[in-house]
């Protein structure tokens, strides 16, 4: 493959949204993406939009924090103002056997309607896309379901409902529901053939556990 079209479908930008950031023709990218040189100035635009330029010469890999926050900013950015754009970073939520976080920066987004936000109140929450993995969750969720996620920075805000959770490692979605009187959690699924499970305080106070998120809406059903 072409290194100017990696690293571009890396950082989950299309052709459009290079060539007018860097204010070349379509034409002149698409000659770029084929294999034509590409002159010093314009590698250095594609650098500065988060680009390894390194890589694209040489086939070597060199990507810096600072390349990567370029990307996260232009990842999130909309094509249209009435559109938001909504991340999707490189974790599953595991509704069987669990999956691990392996990267804070934005891997793909998806664009949804301002107005369609707003009227589910959720134009001014924190968003991600995240995919579920395993059948725990049938039959409300299924495995390779795309689900919208408000991510939440206080577990307050999310004392009930079907979550994403952190425990030690592993990532997955489930049902919760706080107990105030133990201050830990029951966590539930609504596969029947999976047992429930309480999460103690301890493993809350030490990090252990946390809730991610709650899972708002499903965008995309595996099953009808």
């Amino acid at each position: 493959m072409n290194h100017l079209k990696e690293q571009r479908e890396l950082l989950g930008l299309s052709q459009k949204e290079v060539f007018e950031a860097i204010e070349v023709s379509k034409g002149t990218y698409i000659r770029w993406e084929a294999g034509k040189p590409i002159p010093s100035d314009k590698l250095s635009q594609l650098s500065s939009i988060g680009f390894d330029v390194n890589y694209i010469v040489t086939g070597t890999k060199s990507y810096t924090s600072e390349a990567n926050n370029i990307k996260s900013e232009l990842i999130t950015k909309p094509s249209n103002p009435d559109l938001i754009a909504v991340p999707q970073y490189d974790l599953a939520a595991s509704a069987g056997g669990g999956a691990l976080v392996i990267a804070e920066h934005p891997i793909a987004r998806f664009e949804l309607s301002k107005r369609w936000l707003e009227q589910h109140n959720l134009h001014n929450k924190k968003l991600s896309v995240v995919p579920v993995r395993g059948d725990s969750m049938e039959q409300t969720l299924y495995d390779g379901d795309l689900t919208l996620v408000s991510l939440v920075d206080d577990l307050a805000d999310a004392r009930e409902g079907v979550c994403v959770l952190r425990f030690d490692d592993e990532i997955f979605v489930k049902r919760i529901q706080y107990d105030f009187k133990s201050k830990g959690y029951k966590v539930t699924s609504d596969n029947t053939a999976y047992s429930s499970f309480f999460v103690e305080v301890d493993d809350i106070e030490s990090g252990r556990f946390t809730v991610l998120g709650r899972v708002e809406r499903v965008l995309q059903r595996t099953k009808v």
